[in-house]
């Protein structure tokens, strides 16, 4: 009796236990009368009236989980939530989660649309953008539909089906696809209407994750089957009462006749889209059941295919192989590339395959092959795999060889008409450039004088928007034409650019054309004789022309011959009113300066004597907040102590024509990585990132990712306090290289800023493709912002295109308070300029650092 009383006792204190309800963590999404939360937080809805109901009856406690509908399908995935209601059961979802069998409530989709909208049928949905619910069969079922009618349609993914409406109120879609308990009730609420276009009739479950119990889905499936068998039960219940709850939305009697014509149509679809699959199942059997072999789809390829065992013997070779060998198959079986090419090609490939065999990889390469007893040389462009057994063995290769002879042929002949302008047929900048140091070494090393001529169409970009491209081509073939039939034989001319044109004289060995009387008179008589007017078009036109000329023995070197003939064409276009100037005293001082300047520069260079200037970069949100200090760009500057200062618009082009940017470029970038820990302990408020100007030359200078590197390496300064300000120009030669070494800066933390931004051309598609952090609208634009309409408006585009690519957007040439606010109240945030602060040495900014 004593134990029996000990038992009982154990039961009565475990009953509680034993009665513990069961916590199911049950996803929400709002999606009204179905799913949602009501006023007070609570679980609500047709779904969630009749979960609780169940979890009344078994115990369970329902913990619900607010979340977004693909947030809510991702948490099931996960093990996240137990269960998730309104849920359409589809193949793809069966792979992780469960169903019960009982389906919870029948729904179908339908388009809603603004009240303006003229949508009546599927086809009316070409070029209209669709909004629906990201992750749901709907989004799935419609983008079929748009392939299959071929519609020139957009799906615009929301989070909820209320973003969807919002989306369709606000323009940014054109219609809606929702189900019909919501859609109904935002008719009356909105101003909506609906479509006949409905879709998708679709049982809704609850779905269980597959962590979860399965006696969960075995209770709601007998809940749902014991409550539908009773008319009278709360199932029936809870739906008409949401039901009564929407507002009763009238539909047009003619809705359902197009509703009508829509079914038989969808069903006319379906029957054609089966027969079509009827179809295609009987041409993939009739493939599956033909009596050609892999060989007979092998043959038919133009390329040569063939199979070497791990000793190198051929196991199998394709008809091209053979037609190329002139053998058979069973001639070629066992054989090795010693048994069919000479010995130079066979070793070759020798080489090449045993790189495959012994590596396991992939190999693809050029292939220049030569068959014993022919003296045409083939080349391939050959890619060889290796073959595998099933313990992971190489056993052999497979390759495929294509013959490209043709296209090498075709290559060449490219490259001897490199020297050549394709408009004109004159020699091009390449060719001429190679002419002129080829006759000033002869000058130089005792043959006779020669003449440089720079000749230059004035105003050739007025002919071109006066009348056309065509016209100014035609003027440019018709010159080039009169230019070289008025030369002699020994004399050459070509085309170095545009309107531009250089011609190259020679005299007798030994003669100084200094002392030739004529050479005036006949420079003279060649001008006039191309300023002759020109039959464009049906008409005459008459044109000017420029010449500057120098003799050889007026320079020490042809980049000095091309300089002092610039220099003397320019003079010519703006002085001389006979068009015609030689290099004389007057550009000689001109010239002279400028070789004085590379010196001094070369020299400042050298001894390191240029600095770097520092010009803060701020934000302000608002004239009432406070100012934000971002970082700094570096500005080189340079005080010559005979020269004094000269600017940066006049020393940095000279150094790019010098080839003296990479030393430049290494100099400011030594400074500024070296004021960067001065900067991070001096007591400024503000940011340490530096922002630098790179030029095209040197950002696609072999080795300069490496050499950035390693000096953000060896100094120990983050890549993310470094900011490349880069051009437009660059962006458009070379844009695989370009993006190429962006990424890997990026890689390391650099970023970027394109400089300038609006004064180049650079497209929209490289804007996109390349890693850009920020835009610099260039001064020019910021300027005149508050009395130039045309100014404003290309800031406004900046700004906008900026956001759209979320770019952040920075103003350079900020002076006056106007230009701030007006910036303010276009959108942008961020500038620099002498409003804010003057370029000052590092020094000046780190005055307050402490040892």
């Amino acid at each position: 009796m004593r134990n029996l009383l000990v038992i009982i006792f154990l039961l009565l204190a475990a009953a509680p236990l034993m009665a513990q309800d069961k916590t199911l963590k049950v996803g929400v999404y709002h999606n009204p009368p179905k799913i949602m939360f009501d006023e007070y937080g609570k679980l609500s809805g047709i779904h969630g009236e009749l979960l609780m109901v169940v979890a009344e009856r078994h115990n369970w406690q329902l913990l619900p989980v607010e979340c977004d509908w693909e947030q809510c399908l991702t948490f099931l995935q996960q093990g996240k939530i137990d269960i998730l209601p309104d849920v359409a059961k589809n193949d793809a979802r069966a792979q992780w989660a469960e169903f019960h069998e009982e389906a919870a409530l029948l729904s179908w989709s339908q388009l809603y649309a603004a009240k303006n909208e003229k949508i009546t049928s599927l086809l009316d949905l070409n070029n209209k953008r669709v909004a629906v619910l990201k992750g749901s069969v709907q989004e799935s079922y419609l983008q079929q539909l748009i392939e299959s009618f071929e519609l020139k349609s957009e799906l615009y993914p929301v989070e909820s089906f209320s973003e969807g409406f919002d989306a369709v109120l606000t323009g940014k879609a054109n219609a809606v696809a929702t189900n019909q308990f919501f859609g109904n009730q935002q008719v009356v609420d909105r101003s909506v209407q609906m479509t006949p276009i409905m879709f998708l009739p679709s049982e809704l479950f609850f779905a269980v994750s597959q962590q979860s119990s399965s006696d969960i889905l075995t209770t709601i499936d007998n809940e749902l089957k014991r409550l539908k068998a009773d008319e009278n039960s709360v199932y029936y219940q809870i739906i008409e009462r949401w039901s009564s709850q929407q507002k009763a939305v009238s539909v047009p009697f003619y809705v359902w006749w197009i509703i009508a014509a829509l079914v038989l149509l969808a069903v006319g679809v379906l029957f054609f889209n089966q027969l079509l699959r009827r179809k295609v199942a009987d041409k993939t059997k009739a493939l599956a059941q033909s009596k050609y072999r892999l060989n007979t789809i092998l043959d038919s390829v133009e390329a040569y295919i063939y199979i070497k065992d791990k000793d190198l013997r051929y196991q199998y070779a394709n008809w091209q192989v053979l037609k190329l060998f002139k053998l058979e198959l069973e001639d070629i079986i066992g054989k090795t590339d010693y048994d069919l090419f000479d010995k130079t090609t066979a070793d070759q490939l020798k080489s090449y395959d045993s790189k495959v065999l012994e590596s396991g990889h992939r190999l693809a390469q050029g292939e220049v092959n030569n068959l014993p007893g022919e003296k045409e040389i083939h080349q391939f462009w050959s890619v060889k795999v290796p073959l595998f057994d099933s313990t992971n063995q190489v056993i052999g290769l497979c390759g495929i060889s294509t013959d490209i002879s043709e296209y090498q042929n075709m290559k060449e002949e490219i490259q001897s008409l490199a020297y050549f302008d394709p408009l004109t047929g004159l020699a091009n900048r390449r060719f001429m450039l190679e002419r002129l140091n080829e006759e000033f070494d002869l000058y130089q090393s005792g043959g006779g004088d020669g003449v440089l001529v720079m000749l230059d169409i004035d105003h050739f970009k007025k002919i071109n928007d006066s009348f056309s491209h065509d016209t100014g081509d035609e003027l440019l073939i018709l010159f080039g034409q009169r230019l070289e039939s008025e030369l002699r034989q020994a004399d050459n001319a070509g085309r170095l650019g545009s309107d531009e044109f250089m011609v190259l004289l020679k005299s007798e060995k030994g003669q100084s054309l200094r002392d030739d009387s004529n050479l005036r008179q006949r420079l003279q008589v060649l001008l006039e004789r191309l300023g002759e007017p020109y039959k464009l078009g049906g008409s005459l036109e008459s044109v000017s022309v420029s010449m500057g000329i120098t003799l050889f023995s007026d320079a020490q070197s042809p980049g000095d011959l091309m300089q002092a003939a610039d220099l003397a064409l320019s003079q010519a276009k703006d002085v001389n009113a006979s068009k015609l100037q030689f290099f004389n005293t007057g550009i000689q001082r001109e010239f002279n300066y400028r070789q004085q300047l590379i010196a001094a520069l070369r020299k400042a260079i050298k001894s390191e004597s240029l600095e770097i200037y520092l010009q803060p970069q701020y934000q302000q949100l608002s004239p009432d907040s406070a100012l934000n200090c971002l970082g700094f760009e570096a500005l080189l500057r340079w005080c010559d102590e005979e020269l004094g200062w000269v600017s940066p618009a006049e020393f940095i082009p000279l150094a790019e024509s010098q080839g003296l940017m990479p030393d430049l470029h290494r100099l400011v970038l030594d400074q500024v990585l070296s004021s960067i820990p001065r900067l991070q302990r001096s007591a400024l408020e503000c940011g340490v990132r530096v922002a630098i100007n790179v030029s095209a030359s040197q950002f696609k200078a072999e080795g300069f990712v490496e050499d950035i590197e390693q000096r953000l390496l060896a100094t120990g300064i983050p890549g993310e306090l470094l900011e490349l300000e880069v051009t437009e120009s660059m962006l458009i030669d070379d844009i695989e290289h370009t993006a190429n070494n962006m990424e890997r800066l990026k890689a390391l933390g650099v970023t970027f800023a394109l400089d300038d931004f609006g004064t180049g051309y650079a497209s929209l598609g490289y804007l996109k493709r390349l890693p850009l952090n920020s835009l610099k609208i260039d001064q020019s634009f910021i300027r005149d912002l508050h009395t130039n309409n045309s100014d404003e408006a290309i800031v406004r585009t900046v700004v906008a295109l900026g956001n759209s690519l979320d770019l952040d957007i920075i103003a350079e040439g900020v002076e006056t308070e106007e230009h701030l606010l007006k910036l303010q109240e276009m959108g942008c945030f961020r500038f620099q300029g002498y409003y804010f602060a003057r370029p000052e040495p590092v020094s000046f900014w780190t005055s307050s650092e402490k040892d």
